[in-house]
C-alpha cells in the first residue's frame, strides 16, 4: 500500500501558533497516524470538541502548516445544502450547490496537487448529505447532477468538523481528534471501533 508523503514540521504547535491557533497539545501523533497509515479511502480526519470556534482554527492551522497548496473550505452553518439543486427554468443548468462546487473542485484539484478539503458545521445539513460524504470517503468518486469528480488518494485529505457525532459508517473511516476550547486538556489515545485508526479523545 502507499502511504501520503507531505511535509511536517518538527514543533508542529509553534508552525500551527503561527497561523491563529495556539495550544500546548502536541497533535503531530494523530497527524502521523492519518497520513502514514495505508490508505483504502480518503484520508478523513473527525475534528471534534466542547463547542466553540477552536475547531476551525485548528483545522484552518492545521492545513496552513502543512504548506499544502489548495485548502478549499465550505461551512454548513452560511450555506445550507440542498439534496438536489432546484431548476431555474426548463432550458437552463441547474446551479451547481457550493457543496458541490468544493467536493468537486477539491476532487479535481488533487489529481495534481496535494489537496485538502475542510467542512465545517456538518451536523447543519441533512442525513442524505452525511451519506454522500461517506460514500465519497469509501470510493473516492464525487457525484452531482450528472457529473461526477474522482479524488487521488494520495493526494487529498478531507477535514470533517462536527459538534454533534458523525454517521456512524464515516466515523469508522476517520480518525477522530478531540480539540480542546483551551488547549490544556491532555488526549489519550484508544482504540475504537473503526478498525484502523486511533481516536483521540478528552480526558479528564
Amino acid at each position: 500500500m502507499r502511504r501520503i508523503t507531505y511535509p511536517v514540521v518538527m514543533s508542529l504547535t509553534q508552525r500551527m501558533a503561527e497561523f491563529g491557533f495556539e495550544t500546548n497539545e502536541d497533535y503531530s501523533l494523530p497527524l502521523r497516524l492519518l497520513l502514514e497509515r495505508p490508505a483504502q479511502s480518503v484520508r478523513t480526519l473527525n475534528i471534534t470538541g466542547e463547542p466553540g470556534r477552536r475547531k476551525t482554527a485548528f483545522a484552518n492551522a492545521l492545513a496552513a502548516a502543512m504548506d499544502v497548496p489548495h485548502v478549499l473550505y465550505h461551512d454548513f452553518a452560511q450555506h445550507e445544502s440542498s439534496d438536489a439543486a432546484a431548476s431555474t427554468g426548463q432550458a437552463q443548468r441547474p446551479p451547481i450547490d457550493p457543496f458541490d462546487r468544493v467536493m468537486s473542485e477539491g476532487s479535481a484539484l488533487s489529481e495534481g496537487e496535494r489537496t485538502i478539503v475542510i467542512l465545517d458545521q456538518l451536523q447543519r445539513t441533512t442525513f442524505a448529505q452525511h451519506l454522500r460524504v461517506y460514500e465519497f470517503v469509501k470510493t473516492l468518486e464525487w457525484h452531482y447532477l450528472d457529473t461526477s469528480a474522482q479524488a487521488n488518494i494520495d493526494k487529498l485529505l478531507l477535514f470533517v468538523i462536527s459538534e454533534e457525532p458523525v454517521y456512524h459508517s464515516l466515523q469508522k473511516l476517520s480518525l477522530r481528534v478531540w480539540v480542546d476550547a483551551a488547549g490544556s486538556g491532555r488526549p489519550a489515545y484508544v482504540p475504537e471501533d473503526f478498525g484502523r485508526g486511533l481516536r483521540m479523545a478528552q480526558t479528564m
